[in-house]
């Protein structure tokens, strides 16, 4: 699943084509299961600038308009600069920009992905469904600490899944967020040292680092950027999916099931 890097990057490559003037805007006949609003016809549009909350992308529109961009499972966005043919493209935004013609792609195998053409107030409303951006300046130690007063019984690793509270965090991310802190994935927030969650904050800065820079993190058959490329950060992961412990290099890295999903730690490293 794309998580915060993976957008991240798909961002960072959509920025520098914009502003793109879209003439043509073409759906799949499977777009209905994507596609949940549509506050206004779906003619034409200027897209002006793009921004990315949580594991969301935010498409600013001329006329105050807006395009909400949830990946899901399998989602992605493909730059070209001739029509996109490729299978599962779904949505297709078709026009021009300062290099001539360009088109914008949708792309979603599993059709998991959720897409909105919002009014101003409308997406206002459905954002507040997101908690503080873990890139963000207001995810930080004061909010760590509120959340251990008012979630005391939550266990670390699933609940940093919640996008009410840690919007862009995914499976993985939360795997390697713990490790990192040497922090037990099965703990509860009550249980969490100042120190802990200090180094929580400090786990979370060096792996959206990382991941980043390596243009996200792909695993067999996933994610692939703007222009079709699988990210690199798999050569960064310290338990998840791995074998050894990548930080003490000779613990086996255990495997167990929190609300339904794999959870990957180093019993030596993290406590």
């Amino acid at each position: 699943m794309p998580e915060l890097p993976e957008v991240e990057t798909i961002k960072s490559q959509i920025e520098p084509k914009l502003p793109i003037k879209v003439e043509k805007i073409i759906l799949s006949d499977l777009s209905d299961s994507i596609v949940k609003t549509k506050d206004y016809p779906l003619d034409s549009f200027t897209i002006e600038k793009i921004e990315r909350q949580g594991k969301v992308l935010r498409f600013y529109l001329d006329g105050d308009r807006r395009i909400i961009s949830g990946l899901g499972m399998s989602g992605s966005w493909r730059i070209a600069q001739r029509p996109i043919g490729e299978k599962h493209t779904h949505v297709i935004f078709s026009g021009t920009n300062c290099d001539g013609d360009i088109h914008l792609g949708y792309i979603d195998p599993r059709r998991f992905g959720v897409m909105h053409f919002f009014n101003l107030e409308n997406e206002a409303q459905w954002l507040t469904r997101l908690g503080p951006d873990v890139s963000k300046p207001e995810f930080n130690l004061e909010y760590l600490l509120k959340l251990k007063r008012e979630k005391p019984n939550k266990v670390i690793k699933p609940f940093l899944l919640e996008q009410n509270f840690f919007a862009g965090v995914g499976n993985y991310m939360a795997s390697e967020f713990c490790a990192r802190a040497g922090i037990r994935p099965t703990r509860r927030m009550k249980t969490l040292s100042k120190t802990d969650l200090e180094n929580l904050l400090k786990a979370t800065k060096a792996v959206l680092d990382d991941t980043i820079t390596t243009g996200g993190t792909t695993f067999s058959g996933g994610y692939q950027d703007a222009y079709g490329d699988k990210g690199e950060g798999v050569k960064n992961l310290v338990v998840f999916y791995q074998k050894v412990c990548g930080l003490c290099g000779e613990e086996s890295v255990k495997k167990i099931t929190l609300a339904q999903r794999g959870t990957y730690y180093c019993p030596h490293c993290q406590k």
